[in-house]
């Protein structure tokens, strides 16, 4: 018993710098917490800011002209390739802009490029529908593999992030929709590395609302 005690309070000690350790440990998650709390404030407002300047160059541009895909190509910009089909505005921008290869996470640039699609539909299809269409090429998933199941997959994971961006830029969720074509609708044949990149984009595309 004698020999015991020293390996008692031992354990004791060690006991209470371990609790204590915790506590430390506890602390510094709690600071970290804050910390990425205030750096996804100020990105927040750091977007609000990026969006107000790219509306209002938006405004500028169409500021009283006709509503022709001319007009609204000036106005987005040269990231979108606009054209129209019978009662329908497409918006289309190659994936490369919005994306990494393989992900569906929106890059700085690509959040410029839709904020300038926003503003155009705020100000000239408030009342319309909006569709966001993924296409992919024809090559199979092999990198992120372990993320998309397939091209559709793919092309649907990358609407819906563009989707949720419109949204979280005030384009009503009621009047968004989305699609993933994969590969199956290619605007030109998957013939080299050039054809495959105009393959591989998001449509942004504005439709009367059905009465």
């Amino acid at each position: 018993m004698i020999h015991m005690r020293p390996l008692v309070l031992g354990l004791a000690a060690v006991a209470a710098i371990s609790l204590s350790g915790c506590g430390n440990a506890d602390r510094e998650l709690g600071y970290k917490d804050v910390e990425i709390d205030e750096y996804k404030r100020q990105i927040s407002e750091l977007e609000e800011q990026l969006y107000k300047k790219n509306a209002g160059e938006v405004k500028v541009a169409m500021d009283g002209k006709k509503t022709t895909t001319g007009n609204i190509q000036n106005a987005v910009g040269g990231d979108f390739d606009v054209s129209e089909r019978p009662v329908e505005v497409v918006m289309s921008i190659e994936s490369e802009v919005l994306f990494k290869a393989g992900s569906a996470t929106l890059s700085g640039q690509a959040k410029a490029s839709l904020n300038k699609a926003v503003a155009v539909i705020k100000e000239r299809f408030p009342n319309h529908d909006v569709k966001v269409v993924g296409h992919t090429d024809d090559q199979k998933i092999s990198r992120s593999k372990g993320t998309w199941n397939d091209n559709w997959d793919l092309s649907a994971g990358r609407a819906r992030e563009v989707l949720l961006y419109l949204e979280s830029r005030g384009i009503p969720a009621k009047q968004l929709g989305l699609a993933g074509y994969g590969d199956q609708r290619p605007v030109v044949p998957n013939a080299n590395a050039e054809s495959r990149q105009k393959n591989r984009r998001v449509e942004i595309v504005v439709v009367p609302t059905a009465k």
